[in-house]
């Protein structure tokens, strides 16, 4: 390989023909120039901006480590300091993906690759700690199929302890199971796991499946298994009436997001061979409600476990108009706030994401004079609204989507979810999931900047 630089010795310097040859070089890179200026704009690939954060396992141990600008394509791998990491990364066009590593020790912690929005937020939440992963298992169902970490990752789970000699609570979860049935999307399981073993084979589950025209998984396994199963969760096996009534949320990465102790709230709407087989004190609890959690709580949780999906309505398009209600008094359109970009932020009391991400929505869009934040309240009434933000120390009032019909022209099948729009009254972007403060930063950046 030849040095930069070097001078040949076998020619002496040929001084007449130097500035001639130095004029000519001098012309040609001149030329070269304006034909690289005029050519980049057009050779260059289309890019979005790739965010990368490090953290470390606390919450507060995280840092931006570069944001720039990336080539949009997708990506199926990367390396850090030697090491490599499988993971899918996809840099959209005028975008920002966000991309979490962990780190421990200066090390990459193996396999705490982190890519997208709900990758991401799932990640800082998994190296704080905050998640509690669910041990493997291995279970069979009512056909003998497996039933195991295998068969239910990538779906969100919800589990159920019951055994069918059970007179108590165990019917009003089964009637619980049937009202989650009918609105539960695909990428759901719902699965009863006995505490019983020793009784509940799986010719038993599938008796009782029939029996009561079931839809959903019921499993079972050896004693040591379903044992094994049910530790994570602090339930004993049990016979008869003495049990631990417990319902439990997996969500798709396999981590422990939501336990509900107690009976539920069915209502009314209990088949009539579950309202026979209630003993005198199931009958009590159905009479009374339970412990006053039932089919709304643990569809409301299963959208907020569930992370960003994609968004009904893309990115792109106009967004749509409304006229909506104050919390401080009359009615504000989409209309009056043209001219402006605008974060839309829709949200409800009881939705723990929603109040993760609410003072720093008000932190870093409030103060920005250059946009605007538009609360949006979905389904609660205006006395709930204005006590919530009271109590969380917000000091905006929020809109009222009363009838829901707001969110869903904007796609909203979450909460939180947020709307990024440009001055023009188009959509930059969605957001689904808990907003991070770095990602949030970069959609500020990308709205003032448009």
């Amino acid at each position: 390989m030849g040095r930069l630089g070097a001078e040949d010795s076998s020619t002496g310097p040929r001084r007449s023909s130097r500035p001639r040859i130095l004029w000519i070089a001098a012309a040609v890179v001149a030329i070269l120039a304006v034909v690289v200026l005029w050519a980049a704009p057009r050779l260059q690939p289309a890019t979005g901006t790739l965010v990368v954060v490090a953290a470390g396992r606390s919450a507060s141990d995280q840092r931006q480590l570069i944001a720039l600008p990336f080539p949009a394509a997708s990506y199926d791998h990367i390396r850090f300091r030697g090491d490599v990491e499988r993971v899918s990364v996809t840099v959209t066009a005028g975008q920002v993906e966000p991309l979490l590593l962990g780190i421990d020790a200066g090390n990459l912690i193996p396999g705490a690759v982190y890519a997208g929005n709900d990758e991401v937020n799932l990640g800082l939440g998994e190296l704080a700690g905050k998640f509690v992963p669910m041990p493997s298992f291995d279970l069979v169902d009512h056909s003998s199929r497996a039933f195991n970490s295998s068969t239910t990752a990538g779906k969100d789970v919800v589990i159920a302890a019951f055994h069918t000699t059970c007179h108590e609570t165990c019917p009003l979860y089964t009637a619980l199971f049937f009202q989650l049935a009918k609105r539960v999307p695909a990428t759901v399981t719902l699965a009863e796991v006995t505490t019983d073993p020793d009784v509940d084979t799986p010719a038993v589950l599938l008796d009782y499946r029939n029996r009561l025209g079931a839809t959903w998984e019921l499993a079972t396994g050896t004693r040591e298994q379903v044992a094994s199963f049910w530790k994570t969760f602090g339930v004993d096996l049990a016979t008869g009436d003495t049990h631990t009534s417990t319902l439990a949320l997996l969500d798709r990465h396999g981590y422990i997001r939501l336990v509900y102790r107690g009976a539920p709230s069915i209502g009314n709407d209990i088949p009539p061979s579950l309202v026979t087989s209630l003993s005198a004190a199931g009958l009590r609890q159905l009479a009374s409600g339970g412990d006053g959690w039932g089919a709304p709580d643990v569809l409301q949780s299963l959208l907020t476990i569930a992370g960003p999906e994609q968004s009904a309505q893309p990115a792109g398009g106009h967004a749509p108009g409304f006229k909506l209600a104050s919390t401080g008094g009359g009615t504000v359109s989409l209309a009056a706030l043209a001219g402006k970009p605008l974060v839309i932020n829709f949200w409800r009391g009881d939705c723990p994401p929603c109040r993760a991400e609410m003072p720093l929505l008000q932190q870093r869009v409030g103060p920005q004079s250059k946009v605007q934040l538009v609360l949006i309240n979905w389904g609660e009434s205006a006395e709930a609204a204005r006590s919530f933000l009271s109590r969380v120390g917000i000091n905006q009032g929020s809109l009222l989507d009363s009838d829901l019909a707001v969110g869903r022209a904007y796609g909203v099948a979450a909460l939180p979810t947020t709307v990024f729009v440009r001055s023009d009254g188009t959509i930059e972007r969605r957001q689904v999931g808990e907003l991070d403060e770095r990602v949030l930063t970069a959609e500020l950046s990308n709205l003032v900047s448009q």
